[in-house]
């Protein structure tokens, strides 16, 4: 297999953290170009390897970016205010990081001859549809502003003279080293174990989920494979309510139905594009569950409500997020 050199923005993330990784464990070279909004703790054990390379910067800086492109092979574009409540609070800054960014890197990548541009969009993109298997071809239909800006910053970086890999990822989930739990079944699982009670708003919406390690092994096999075009990547889809149902047996804790701020988006996508390309999630909720459990034994994870552990939070704290976490997609 031939050795990389790879850009990831956004490498110190919940997703980019865990690709940094397998990466290196794959024996490429890894750059990392990332704010460090979150911190860097997510890479200490990165920062030892000599095949990675840190670079902080604010990703609207174009200086920084050409700095970060030379001798690259091929970029992993991950960087983004993430989420919907996030995206939402400073829509300037989100155009900027979301939109902006997205279109200048792929720019320069067709300027320097990169030829491999992955992008980290979301199935978020199709909206509510609730009465179809989504595919690849289905109509996109995005519902807030982090999904518009995703389905913006795809129809740009396709208008460029290259051949970019979009991957279109369902809910992600999982244990990460810059850990979240602004995702939904992470909130759940944290529920069942520390507070014996899970609390679904709704529950009847279907969701496509995907772990954090399969979304980055799609990355990885993405990038390895060569593949142009656009992907959906997940692992199942099921109800918000099955989800909690699921983690309720391995907890045994109790589940709460309310019908406040109910979340409308409602739909099931196919990943069999991908699988058919030779692509095969491995990871379960119960996979997530035995993770997240085991960090909590361990006293790594103590209160699944600090800031540290939401994108809204840490970035905006807002003691009404404190009530409600969104159930947010990457």
């Amino acid at each position: 297999m031939i050795k990389l050199n790879i850009l990831i923005t956004g490498g110190a993330g919940y997703l980019g953290s865990t690709l940094s990784q397998k990466l290196l464990d794959k024996g490429h070279k890894v750059r990392v170009l990332d704010d460090l909004w979150y911190g860097k703790e997510s890479i200490q054990e990165c920062l030892k390897n000599e095949n990675f390379e840190l670079i902080q910067d604010d990703l609207r800086n174009l200086t920084t970016i050409v700095k970060s492109l030379k001798e690259i092979d091929g970029v992993i574009h991950l960087a983004s205010v993430v989420g919907m409540p996030a995206s939402s609070i400073e829509p300037r800054t989100s155009e900027e990081i979301n939109y902006l960014v997205t279109k200048n890197i792929a720019e320069l990548c067709t300027l320097h001859e990169i030829p491999t541009y992955v992008f980290s969009s979301t199935c978020s993109v199709y909206g509510s549809q609730p009465k179809t298997m989504i595919t690849e071809k289905s109509k996109v239909s995005p519902m807030d502003y982090y999904a518009k800006q995703k389905y913006l910053s795809e129809r740009a970086i396709n208008w460029l003279n290259t051949a970019p890999t979009i991957l279109r990822f369902g809910t992600l989930f999982g244990y990460s080293k810059r850990m979240r739990f602004d995702l939904v079944i992470n909130l759940f699982i944290a529920q069942s174990i520390l507070e014996n009670k899970i609390t679904v708003f709704g529950g009847n919406q279907f969701r496509p989920f995907l772990h954090v390690n399969d979304a980055a092994q799609s990355l990885i096999f993405a990038i390895e494979k060569d593949l142009t075009g656009t992907y959906n990547v997940i692992s199942e889809n099921m109800t918000i309510l099955d989800a909690a149902k699921q983690i309720s047996k391995l907890s045994g804790c109790e589940i709460v139905i309310s019908d406040e701020n109910e979340d409308k988006r409602n739909y099931k996508v196919s990943g069999d594009k991908i699988n058919q390309m030779g692509f095969k999630p491995e990871f379960k909720i119960e996979d997530a569950y035995n993770e997240i459990k085991k960090k909590i034994e361990e006293g790594e994870i103590k209160n699944f409500n600090d800031e540290k552990y939401s994108n809204y939070k840490l970035l905006f704290g807002s003691k009404e997020m404190q009530e409600r976490v969104f159930l947010e997609g990457i």
